[in-house]
């Protein structure tokens, strides 16, 4: 008996070893044969992207460009936050060291494009066939100096979030001019709650909401520090010192902002599509419309256009890179997952519409994609969007006056 288990175990043993491949390596279940023997063409992307939606968003990308071809093997890093982001692509020493593909802020791409990080991709770009179906402002932000370099990845805006609870309560309609916002903001503050609040940190994010108050009074974007931009400075001091917004929104970011909308410290908002989450999950009562006008300016009521492009290292693999931006062109069911996934929207007009049909939360800032404009159609953005945010926060702290805040401006970017 013990002879015949004996004998058994050898058999067992001699088949498992004749399973194993030549050299004793166990392929693993996920290859195939032909996977090991072709080398692919390594390609790295550089993004941004923080939370867990976004990192999973850009992770299940890169997973479906990887499966649709055989011929380049993409992998990601976080390289964040922003800040972070645009310091560490600054200081690499080498083209090596650096990525292939970069998901950037969209009113870098000028910049990276002026100063030579940015290959030049007009001859691919201007070669597809449905350029026509983005965004025109968010297919603009990916220009510079009329050559192509890079495609939108996503776009967003900023609108006017409420309380409803809040609303309903005190009977109130949602403001539409400054004035009806005004008297709204000073009616709602109460106690420790706001009645108002926005992010004027330091930088883009402050410039970027800032801006749609400026475009509100008809100034145009080569003009800012002008008359207009003085109004829309008289009118958040005047949110200032009735008590309706707080000087503390120089340290809040947006996410800040979002939190304290959510912790009922302040009863409306400007910020965009990307805190619904956090709304939802927290079960707070919202509603979204757009930012007020200036009154008998209903006209020049115009949104800014932000979100995130593509673009391609100089020196890298641009067939590579271009093969990856194609598939994110072309594979609109996947963009449209992307999008909903980092919570913004579709750089593309009819895959944006399709993304209401799930989320109608977004229809605000869907419609005001068709009237928003990029803030690299001003010419010195990349120049002036520390001035005017400088300038902001001169005024919510009192050290300014709207009229020094505008000539300080103008000063300041003179030579820009």
């Amino acid at each position: 008996m013990k002879r015949r288990e004996k004998l058994a175990a050898v058999l067992v043993m001699a088949v498992l070893l004749a399973a194993l491949p030549v050299g004793g390596c166990r392929m693993e279940e996920h290859e195939k044969p032909d996977e090991q023997a072709k080398e692919r063409k390594e390609l790295l992307l550089w993004t941004y992207y923080e939370t867990d939606a976004q990192k999973a968003a850009v992770s299940n990308l890169v997973e479906g460009f990887n499966q649709s071809q055989e011929e380049y093997l993409l992998t990601w890093e976080y390289h964040g936050p922003l800040t972070e982001f645009n310091k560490r692509l600054a200081i690499e020493p080498t083209a090596e060291q650096k990525p292939d593909i970069v998901i950037i802020d969209n009113p870098d791409m000028k910049r990276y494009a002026k100063t030579g990080e940015l290959e030049d991709l007009t001859e691919y770009i201007t070669q597809m066939d449905d350029l026509d179906t983005y965004y025109p402002e968010a297919l603009d932000s990916a220009c510079f100096g009329e050559r192509y370099y890079g495609l939108p990845f996503c776009c967003n805006n900023v609108a006017l979030i409420y309380n409803e609870e809040l609303f309903q309560e005190k009977g109130m309609t949602v403001p539409q001019t400054w004035e009806e916002f005004l008297d709204c903001a000073v009616a709602l503050t109460e106690n420790d709650r706001k009645g108002f609040a926005m992010s004027a940190i330091k930088g883009e994010q402050s410039a970027f909401q800032i801006l749609p108050f400026i475009l509100a009074t008809g100034e145009d974007m080569e003009q800012i520090g002008g008359t207009g931009t003085e109004e829309a400075f008289a009118f958040i001091r005047q949110l200032i010192e009735t008590g309706a917004m707080a000087k503390e929104c120089v340290n809040w970011s947006q996410n800040d902002v979002a939190r304290k909308f959510i912790d009922g410290e302040c009863a409306m908002m400007e910020n965009g599509p990307w805190v619904l989450p956090a709304l939802e999950q927290s079960g707070v009562s919202y509603g979204i419309a757009r930012l007020p006008y200036l009154q008998g300016m209903e006209q020049a009521l115009t949104g800014v256009t932000g979100g995130e492009n593509l673009g391609v290292i100089k020196g890298k693999d641009v067939e590579g890179a271009i093969a990856f931006m194609q598939y994110y062109n072309n594979e609109e069911e996947r963009m449209l997952e992307v999008c909903m996934q980092a919570d913004s929207l579709p750089p593309k007009r009819d895959v944006a519409e399709r993304m209401l049909e799930e989320k109608p939360e977004y229809e605000i800032f869907e419609k005001q994609m068709e009237t928003s404009i990029s803030r690299t159609s001003c010419r010195n953005w990349t120049e002036i969007t520390d001035i005017l945010s400088d300038a902001q926060f001169f005024v919510v702290t009192g050290q300014m006056t709207p009229k020094e805040a505008c000539a300080y401006i103008c000063e300041q970017g003179g030579d820009s």
